[in-house]
Protein backbone atom coordinates (compact mmCIF):
# COMPACT_ATOMS: atom_id res chain seq x y z
CA UNK A 1 0.00 0.00 0.00
CA UNK A 2 2.85 2.36 0.88
CA UNK A 3 4.60 1.47 -2.38
CA UNK A 4 1.40 2.18 -4.32
CA UNK A 5 1.02 5.52 -2.58
CA UNK A 6 4.57 6.38 -3.54
CA UNK A 7 3.85 5.54 -7.17
CA UNK A 8 0.78 7.78 -7.10
CA UNK A 9 2.79 10.74 -5.83
CA UNK A 10 5.06 10.45 -8.87
CA UNK A 11 2.11 10.83 -11.26
CA UNK A 12 1.38 14.22 -12.85
CA UNK A 13 -0.92 16.39 -10.73
CA UNK A 14 -3.86 16.26 -13.19
CA UNK A 15 -3.67 12.47 -13.25
CA UNK A 16 -3.69 12.28 -9.44
CA UNK A 17 -6.79 14.50 -9.40
CA UNK A 18 -8.52 12.20 -11.91
CA UNK A 19 -7.82 9.16 -9.74
CA UNK A 20 -9.18 10.91 -6.63
CA UNK A 21 -12.39 11.75 -8.49
CA UNK A 22 -12.77 8.13 -9.58
CA UNK A 23 -12.44 6.98 -5.97
CA UNK A 24 -15.21 9.38 -4.90
CA UNK A 25 -18.06 7.47 -6.49
CA UNK A 26 -21.47 9.23 -6.57
CA UNK A 27 -24.24 8.00 -4.30
CA UNK A 28 -27.21 7.61 -6.62
CA UNK A 29 -29.67 6.28 -4.06
CA UNK A 30 -33.16 5.99 -5.54
CA UNK A 31 -32.24 8.32 -8.43
CA UNK A 32 -30.56 5.47 -10.30
CA UNK A 33 -33.70 4.59 -12.20
CA UNK A 34 -35.14 4.50 -15.71
CA UNK A 35 -38.42 6.24 -14.95
CA UNK A 36 -39.02 9.49 -13.06
CA UNK A 37 -40.40 9.57 -9.54
CA UNK A 38 -43.41 11.41 -10.95
CA UNK A 39 -44.90 10.94 -14.41
CA UNK A 40 -46.70 14.30 -14.14
CA UNK A 41 -43.73 16.68 -13.66
CA UNK A 42 -44.30 16.70 -9.88
CA UNK A 43 -47.94 17.80 -9.87
CA UNK A 44 -48.80 14.69 -7.83
CA UNK A 45 -46.12 15.53 -5.24
CA UNK A 46 -46.67 19.28 -4.86
CA UNK A 47 -45.75 22.27 -7.03
CA UNK A 48 -43.63 21.40 -10.09
CA UNK A 49 -40.27 23.14 -10.07
CA UNK A 50 -40.85 24.96 -13.35
CA UNK A 51 -44.16 26.31 -12.00
CA UNK A 52 -42.41 27.48 -8.82
CA UNK A 53 -40.05 29.57 -10.96
CA UNK A 54 -42.87 30.74 -13.23
CA UNK A 55 -44.86 32.01 -10.27
CA UNK A 56 -41.82 33.86 -8.95
CA UNK A 57 -41.54 35.59 -12.32
CA UNK A 58 -45.26 36.41 -12.50
CA UNK A 59 -45.15 37.88 -8.99
CA UNK A 60 -42.36 40.21 -10.16
CA UNK A 61 -44.31 41.20 -13.28
CA UNK A 62 -47.80 41.20 -11.74
CA UNK A 63 -48.45 44.88 -12.43
CA UNK A 64 -48.55 44.09 -16.17
CA UNK A 65 -51.48 41.69 -15.68
CA UNK A 66 -54.32 44.16 -16.06
CA UNK A 67 -57.27 45.15 -18.20
CA UNK A 68 -58.32 42.56 -20.75
CA UNK A 69 -56.05 39.56 -20.27
CA UNK A 70 -55.61 36.56 -22.54
CA UNK A 71 -54.27 33.28 -21.22
CA UNK A 72 -53.64 30.00 -23.01
CA UNK A 73 -55.62 26.95 -21.83
CA UNK A 74 -57.04 28.45 -18.61
CA UNK A 75 -57.34 31.53 -16.41
CA UNK A 76 -55.35 30.44 -13.34
CA UNK A 77 -52.46 32.89 -13.59
CA UNK A 78 -54.50 35.85 -14.83
CA UNK A 79 -56.83 35.63 -11.84
CA UNK A 80 -54.16 34.66 -9.29
CA UNK A 81 -51.71 37.42 -10.17
CA UNK A 82 -53.95 40.04 -11.78
CA UNK A 83 -56.55 40.37 -9.04
CA UNK A 84 -58.71 43.49 -9.26
CA UNK A 85 -56.58 44.89 -12.08
CA UNK A 86 -58.14 42.39 -14.49
CA UNK A 87 -61.32 43.52 -16.25
CA UNK A 88 -61.90 40.35 -18.27
CA UNK A 89 -60.07 37.11 -19.05
CA UNK A 90 -60.20 35.46 -22.46
CA UNK A 91 -59.05 31.83 -22.50
CA UNK A 92 -57.32 30.86 -25.75
CA UNK A 93 -56.92 27.26 -26.82
CA UNK A 94 -56.36 25.35 -30.02
CA UNK A 95 -58.56 22.61 -28.58
CA UNK A 96 -62.24 23.30 -29.34
CA UNK A 97 -63.22 20.80 -26.61
CA UNK A 98 -61.75 22.94 -23.82
CA UNK A 99 -64.89 24.06 -21.94
CA UNK A 100 -63.10 27.14 -20.61
CA UNK A 101 -61.95 28.41 -24.01
CA UNK A 102 -63.56 31.65 -25.15
CA UNK A 103 -61.30 31.94 -28.20
CA UNK A 104 -60.40 28.85 -30.22
CA UNK A 105 -57.19 29.71 -32.05
CA UNK A 106 -53.86 28.36 -33.18
CA UNK A 107 -51.10 30.78 -32.16
CA UNK A 108 -49.31 29.91 -35.39
CA UNK A 109 -52.22 31.22 -37.49
CA UNK A 110 -52.45 35.01 -37.66
CA UNK A 111 -56.00 34.81 -38.99
CA UNK A 112 -57.17 33.04 -35.84
CA UNK A 113 -55.43 35.20 -33.22
CA UNK A 114 -57.38 38.44 -32.67
CA UNK A 115 -55.37 41.61 -33.30
CA UNK A 116 -55.15 44.39 -30.70
CA UNK A 117 -57.35 42.49 -28.26
CA UNK A 118 -55.37 42.28 -25.03
CA UNK A 119 -53.64 44.50 -22.50
CA UNK A 120 -51.74 41.43 -21.36
CA UNK A 121 -51.28 37.95 -22.79
CA UNK A 122 -50.01 34.96 -20.77
CA UNK A 123 -48.46 32.13 -22.78
CA UNK A 124 -47.09 29.44 -20.48
CA UNK A 125 -45.24 26.33 -21.70
CA UNK A 126 -46.86 26.52 -25.13
CA UNK A 127 -44.34 27.83 -27.66
CA UNK A 128 -42.51 24.47 -27.79
CA UNK A 129 -45.54 23.03 -29.57
CA UNK A 130 -45.47 25.56 -32.41
CA UNK A 131 -43.54 24.60 -35.56
CA UNK A 132 -42.26 28.17 -36.03
CA UNK A 133 -41.82 29.96 -32.69
CA UNK A 134 -41.00 33.26 -34.37
CA UNK A 135 -44.36 33.20 -36.17
CA UNK A 136 -46.29 32.34 -33.01
CA UNK A 137 -44.43 35.02 -31.06
CA UNK A 138 -45.22 37.64 -33.71
CA UNK A 139 -48.90 36.67 -33.62
CA UNK A 140 -48.94 36.94 -29.82
CA UNK A 141 -47.47 40.43 -29.99
CA UNK A 142 -49.92 41.40 -32.72
CA UNK A 143 -52.76 40.50 -30.35
CA UNK A 144 -51.64 43.16 -27.85
CA UNK A 145 -52.91 46.71 -27.59
CA UNK A 146 -50.38 49.59 -27.59
CA UNK A 147 -48.45 49.44 -24.32
CA UNK A 148 -49.58 45.85 -23.79
CA UNK A 149 -47.40 43.11 -22.34
CA UNK A 150 -46.70 39.51 -23.29
CA UNK A 151 -45.64 37.25 -20.41
CA UNK A 152 -44.11 34.09 -21.78
CA UNK A 153 -42.56 30.95 -20.28
CA UNK A 154 -40.75 28.31 -22.33
CA UNK A 155 -38.92 25.14 -21.27
CA UNK A 156 -35.15 25.00 -21.35
CA UNK A 157 -35.29 21.47 -19.96
CA UNK A 158 -38.31 19.20 -19.77
CA UNK A 159 -39.42 15.68 -20.45
CA UNK A 160 -42.03 15.14 -23.11
CA UNK A 161 -45.59 15.51 -21.86
CA UNK A 162 -47.38 12.24 -22.61
CA UNK A 163 -50.65 14.12 -23.07
CA UNK A 164 -49.21 15.63 -26.26
CA UNK A 165 -48.24 13.87 -29.46
CA UNK A 166 -44.44 13.44 -29.73
CA UNK A 167 -44.46 14.87 -33.25
CA UNK A 168 -46.00 18.11 -31.93
CA UNK A 169 -43.26 18.70 -29.34
CA UNK A 170 -40.69 20.67 -31.34
CA UNK A 171 -38.44 22.79 -29.16
CA UNK A 172 -36.48 23.44 -25.96
CA UNK A 173 -35.15 26.99 -25.53
CA UNK A 174 -31.74 28.20 -24.40
CA UNK A 175 -31.73 31.69 -22.81
CA UNK A 176 -29.43 33.15 -25.47
CA UNK A 177 -31.66 31.78 -28.19
CA UNK A 178 -34.70 33.39 -26.58
CA UNK A 179 -32.91 36.75 -26.46
CA UNK A 180 -32.16 36.42 -30.18
CA UNK A 181 -35.74 35.42 -30.93
CA UNK A 182 -37.15 38.43 -29.07
CA UNK A 183 -34.67 40.78 -30.75
CA UNK A 184 -35.67 39.41 -34.15
CA UNK A 185 -39.44 39.62 -33.66
CA UNK A 186 -39.76 42.67 -31.41
CA UNK A 187 -36.64 44.86 -31.78
CA UNK A 188 -38.41 48.04 -30.60
CA UNK A 189 -40.14 46.52 -27.59
CA UNK A 190 -38.98 46.71 -23.99
CA UNK A 191 -38.10 43.18 -22.94
CA UNK A 192 -36.73 41.15 -20.08
CA UNK A 193 -35.47 37.57 -20.40
CA UNK A 194 -34.62 35.61 -17.26
CA UNK A 195 -33.58 31.98 -16.85
CA UNK A 196 -34.29 30.03 -13.67
CA UNK A 197 -32.63 26.85 -12.48
CA UNK A 198 -29.42 25.14 -11.43
CA UNK A 199 -27.95 21.65 -11.54
CA UNK A 200 -29.85 20.47 -8.46
CA UNK A 201 -33.23 21.75 -9.61
CA UNK A 202 -32.65 20.51 -13.17
CA UNK A 203 -32.03 16.96 -11.94
CA UNK A 204 -34.95 17.20 -9.51
CA UNK A 205 -37.29 18.46 -12.25
CA UNK A 206 -36.40 15.63 -14.62
CA UNK A 207 -37.15 13.15 -11.84
CA UNK A 208 -40.49 14.84 -11.14
CA UNK A 209 -39.68 16.10 -7.66
CA UNK A 210 -41.77 18.99 -6.34
CA UNK A 211 -40.47 22.35 -5.19
CA UNK A 212 -41.54 21.51 -1.63
CA UNK A 213 -39.00 18.67 -1.60
CA UNK A 214 -36.05 21.04 -2.07
CA UNK A 215 -34.52 23.54 0.34
CA UNK A 216 -35.04 27.27 -0.17
CA UNK A 217 -31.34 27.80 -0.91
CA UNK A 218 -31.41 25.04 -3.54
CA UNK A 219 -34.29 26.74 -5.33
CA UNK A 220 -32.86 30.24 -4.97
CA UNK A 221 -29.50 29.61 -6.63
CA UNK A 222 -29.44 30.40 -10.35
CA UNK A 223 -26.82 28.86 -12.61
CA UNK A 224 -27.04 29.88 -16.27
CA UNK A 225 -25.41 26.58 -17.31
CA UNK A 226 -28.42 24.58 -16.12
CA UNK A 227 -31.65 26.49 -16.82
CA UNK A 228 -34.98 24.76 -16.27
CA UNK A 229 -37.34 27.43 -17.59
CA UNK A 230 -36.91 30.74 -19.42
CA UNK A 231 -39.39 33.53 -18.70
CA UNK A 232 -39.92 36.60 -20.86
CA UNK A 233 -41.67 39.95 -20.54
CA UNK A 234 -42.18 41.93 -23.74
CA UNK A 235 -43.94 45.30 -23.50
CA UNK A 236 -44.96 47.12 -26.65
CA UNK A 237 -44.44 50.86 -27.09
CA UNK A 238 -47.48 53.02 -26.41
CA UNK A 239 -49.48 54.53 -23.59
CA UNK A 240 -51.30 52.62 -20.90
CA UNK A 241 -54.45 51.05 -22.21
CA UNK A 242 -57.64 50.32 -20.36
CA UNK A 243 -60.31 47.66 -20.47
Amino acid sequence: MIALRGQLTRLPRHRRQQLRRIRRRPRWGNLRRRTPLSATFGFDRGKPIDRFYLERFLAEEASAIRGVVGEVAGSLYATSFGGDRVVRVEVIDIDPHNPHATIVADLSDADEVPAGAFDCLLVVQTLQYTPSPEVALANCLRSLRPGGTLLLAVPALAAHDDKERPEDDHWRFWPGGVVSLVSQVAPQADSRVVAYGNLTTAIAFLHGLAAEELRDDELARQDQRFPVVVCVRITLPGGASGG
